[in-house]
């Protein structure tokens, strides 16, 4: 059975141990307070602890200068086109992107826009490419690890004149007898010099150098050639030009028919039988007048020398 002590000097005995006891005890005590606090703001970096360098050392080594991934090649754009330079960029913090134009920045305006994707491509983008665009761009990164440059060079091409196709004489229908050769003939202008495209019944004509071929110069003029023509060339042609500018078309016949292998007979040699009649007087050349209406003389001198004689009794 506990022991229960009686009076005040016992009372303050045992609290007077109880202290001399946590006294002994406190380091113990603090420690135990203190893990279950946790750390404090002193041990926040493990380089301070290990190395003994300050706090701001151990944050610059979490930074990472710029480097460039993807870099755009050197151009030449024609002026007035579109033109978009991409490249990519990586570092920690994110760095900040300047251009220059011959030492000058480049700045946004409505013919330079400056955009980021989200996958982290930078462009820089030339809604209409101008002759004061030319010349070489540095491109700058930086952050507080540091810089990187690169450059490239933007050559503007002076702009060409353009001009739709049009045709200065289109190809004429023409109508051939099978085994012979056609020329289907066409003069077309446009800058620059267009495209062109043969279709027979809307079906491309294949070109080959046996029968089939086509010839064009510099004057713009164009001249389909089939050899030996046949029954599968005739049809519609149309014939196409295209370029930059615009397009245009025109169609044209092509009638073959089969070569006729009868030939006319001669025309039966006229045989008239000699008379000397005065009403009539035929030889091969037809009737001769000047000779029906000759003297009496002259018929018997006819009729002697073809043996006939004409009667009385008629």
């Amino acid at each position: 059975m506990a022991r229960r002590l009686l009076g005040p000097q016992n009372a303050a005995a045992v609290f007077q141990a109880q202290n001399d006891s946590e006294a002994q005890n406190s380091p113990q005590h603090n420690s135990e307070h203190a893990r279950l606090q946790g750390p404090t703001s002193q041990v926040r970096s493990r380089s301070s602890s290990r190395g003994g360098v300050n706090d701001e050392d151990a944050i610059q080594e979490k930074f990472y200068p710029p480097r460039f991934i993807h870099v755009p090649e050197n151009m030449s754009i024609e002026e007035g086109r579109f033109c978009r330079m991409d490249f990519k960029v990586s570092g920690l913090p994110a760095p900040d992107v300047s251009w220059y134009l011959n030492g000058r920045p480049v700045q946004s305006d409505d013919f330079h826009k400056m955009i980021v994707s989200e996958k982290g491509f930078h462009s820089l983008i030339f809604e209409v490419v101008r002759a004061s665009d030319a010349g070489a761009y540095a491109c700058v990164a930086k952050n507080r690890a540091g810089e990187a440059t690169f450059t490239v060079q933007l050559d503007v091409l002076a702009k060409e004149h353009r001009r739709a196709p049009m045709f200065i004489y289109k190809p004429q229908s023409k109508k051939v007898f099978e085994g012979d050769s056609v020329k289907l003939e066409c003069q077309i202008s446009a800058i620059p010099p267009p495209k062109l495209f043969w279709k027979r019944n809307n079906e491309m004509v294949h070109f080959n150098t046996d029968r089939i071929s086509l010839y064009h110069d510099n004057s713009g003029r164009v001249t389909l050639l089939i050899k030996d023509v046949n029954k599968k060339d005739a049809g519609w042609y149309t014939v196409s030009a295209v370029n930059e500018a615009g397009v245009t078309s025109c169609n044209t016949r092509l009638d073959v028919t089969a070569r006729p292998n009868q030939t006319l007979p001669a025309p039966k040699q006229l045989r008239v039988r000699p008379t000397f009649s005065k009403y009539l007087a035929l030889n091969g050349k037809g009737l001769n007048v000047k000779q029906a209406f000759n003297p009496e003389g002259e018929f018997q001198r006819l009729a002697a020398q073809s043996g006939l004689y004409e009667s009385e009794e008629l």
